[in-house]
């Protein structure tokens, strides 16, 4: 099977969908939440694991080891910066698109975009050559665009509809979900334009995009499983 990336607004059902279809496929699923793991894992946690356990790695530990492998090759490790998710590193990888800092306002004014996306590109690079993989959001799907083998789905929906998630899903009242989702949309793009110079929802960045306003998970998931299926050949 490919790797699959997955990139949706908000409230589109980009989580539940990557994580029925890597479910489904029997392969990892990377998201925002697995990357916050991995981050917490860096450090002696990997060793230690490794060293205390037969056991097989769980994915945070994997993950953790390709950042951690990435940061120690990387000039984030330098210039008095915390190699290990300091000066801003943090944003990229595991906080949502509305709590990113503003232009220049990173933690540590040494590390540049460019310093970041560098590291955020070596990390999902490693992760989609460790082998098939579901990865949400983080822009992989620009990362990876010339990376053949890789599936690139874009989600979409109606506000309404993704209101009425986001009122399930995070606990809000409509007041509060329609601040939610207006903040996500413009951080979001914010992101997009900033570290790739591009628009999310543009869809010459996937080779299909679904508005789950009409379908629901399931029927989402059977889509980009059976799209998965044909990219992947005999």
């Amino acid at each position: 099977m490919p790797v699959i990336t997955i990139t949706g607004l908000v409230g589109s059902g980009t989580a539940e969908i990557g994580a029925e279809v890597a479910q489904s496929l029997h392969i990892d699923y990377v998201d925002r939440m697995i990357l916050a793991e991995a981050a917490k894992k860096i450090g002696t946690t990997v060793a230690a694991v490794a060293e205390r356990t037969e056991r097989l790695p769980r994915l945070g530990d994997r993950v953790a080891g390709f950042v951690r492998n990435v940061l120690e090759r990387s000039a984030m490790a330098g210039g008095g910066a915390d190699p290990y998710f300091g000066g801003g590193l943090d944003a990229l990888l595991v906080r949502e698109y509305r709590d990113l800092p503003d232009e220049g306002g990173l933690a540590d004014n040494s590390l540049s975009d460019d310093n970041l996306v560098a590291v955020l590109r070596a990390v999902i690079t490693e992760i989609a050559a460790s082998g098939s993989v579901v990865i949400a959001g983080r822009g992989a799907n620009v990362i990876l665009a010339d990376r053949p083998g890789v599936l690139h789905v874009g989600l979409i929906s109606e506000a309404e509809k993704r209101l009425e998630r986001i009122m399930e899903r995070e606990k809000l009242d409509r007041t509060a979900a329609e601040a939610f989702m207006a903040d996500n949309d413009k951080a979001r793009t914010a992101y997009f334009k900033r570290f790739f110079g591009v628009k999310p929802n543009d869809p010459s960045h996937y080779h299909m995009m679904v508005n789950t306003h009409w379908l629901e998970v399931h029927e989402t998931a059977e889509l980009i499983v059976l799209a998965a299926s044909k990219l992947a050949g005999p």
